[in-house]
């Protein structure tokens, strides 16, 4: 039996964050919260990863 792959790092109602140990990655899912949900997932590498964090920190800062 192997361990899993996929951690869970963030858990919200609409937003999932995991950690992907096998192919060293981010999985980011996100949902519209419907009855029957909409998902889609993500799968950000390290360089995508830091785009998207750079992009976040310059939003929270706009709207701070």
């Amino acid at each position: 039996m192997s361990d899993l792959a996929w951690h869970s790092i963030l858990d919200q109602d609409q937003l999932t964050l995991k950690l992907d140990d096998e192919d060293k990655a981010a999985l980011l899912e996100v949902n519209d919260g419907g009855i029957s949900p909409n998902y889609v997932t993500v799968r950000l590498k390290g360089a995508e990863i830091d785009a998207l964090m750079d992009a976040l920190q310059r939003i929270k800062a706009s709207i701070q």
